[in-house]
């Protein structure tokens, strides 16, 4: 992994982060790009023992995470890229090296978060971030940023000051705050989500607890429909074809099936609302 430094003024990098918080740090860096004139890349890679931990946090500056889980894993591994400016290549690699991630522990809880010395601050941000982990722990991550997460069956909580957030599995909860952004949910877990302004997708893969708050539209695709607590306000526009329910409107709706001890509580804040059903693959049968 080479560090890398090249004249930043006459290039424009592609913008990923969905969050304003974050479109502003690249903004000053772009404008710092043309004051300094030269840009510094520096890969990093390390890795840290899960052992005895039941918690993983991430408390991140703004950047583009991929977290993806894996069974009992018994380290985790984290790679990505740090970006600094300088008036010359050399500077700016000298900034850039000065960055890095730390692994901490207390309890049975690891943290990794970073350290940025005062003199790099306004000129260094973390290009993106790959981490990969235990699947069987809960994962807790605060940040700015497009947040993916796969793999991880156990409790996963993503707080972000803006940024789109998407997560393939879990069988726990998942909650995920976001103060601007798109959340898309395929699980199996509970779920918990706001977003200030942005879509919430859900695919429910089980009957479990659902409670969306957003300022947008809310899709809810539900593989069982028989033991719900429905309780929708504000939906702008409302859909529902389920198996054990049928309406149009708008506005509110209530509706009890079965016992209904799983909650199904949405806020759209005027954005359309659809409830249907999710096409669940039929289990494969022997030759």
């Amino acid at each position: 992994m080479d560090p890398r430094a090249t004249p930043s003024c006459p290039r424009t990098r592609r913008l990923s982060w969905a969050a304003p918080v974050a479109a502003l740090v690249l903004g000053a860096l772009v404008l710092g790009a043309c004051v300094f004139g030269f840009r510094g890349d520096v890969e990093f890679a390390d890795e840290a023992s899960l052992a005895g931990l039941d918690t993983v946090q991430l408390h991140l500056p703004a950047t583009e995470l991929i977290l993806t889980g894996e069974g009992t894993r018994s380290f985790v591994d984290w790679q990505g890229t740090w970006v600094s400016l300088g008036g010359s290549g050399d500077d700016a690699l000298a900034s850039a090296r000065k960055a890095e991630l730390t692994w901490e522990t207390w309890g049975a809880v690891g943290r990794l978060s970073p350290v940025l010395p005062v003199e790099i601050r306004e000129i260094t941000s973390l290009d993106h971030l790959d981490v990969q982990t235990a699947g069987d722990l809960a994962h807790e991550i605060v940040g700015t940023g497009d947040v993916f997460v796969s793999g991880v069956d156990a409790y996963v909580s993503v707080d972000l000051d803006g940024g789109s957030v998407e997560i393939l599995g879990g069988t726990e909860q998942l909650r995920v705050t976001t103060a601007r952004g798109s959340v898309r949910l395929s699980t199996s877990a509970a779920v918990d989500v706001y977003s200030g302004i942005g879509t919430v997708t859900v695919n429910a893969e089980a009957a479990r607890d659902l409670v969306i708050d957003t300022t947008g539209s809310v899709t809810v695709m539900l593989a069982d429909v028989d033991n719900y607590d429905i309780d929708i306000e504000g939906a702008g526009e409302l859909v529902i074809e389920l198996d054990t329910a049928a309406h149009v409107g708008a506005g509110s709706y209530r509706r009890s099936i079965g016992p209904a001890t799983n909650k199904l509580h949405i806020r759209a804040g005027g954005g359309r609302v659809e409830l249907g059903m999710l096409a669940v693959p039929d289990p494969p049968t022997d030759p």
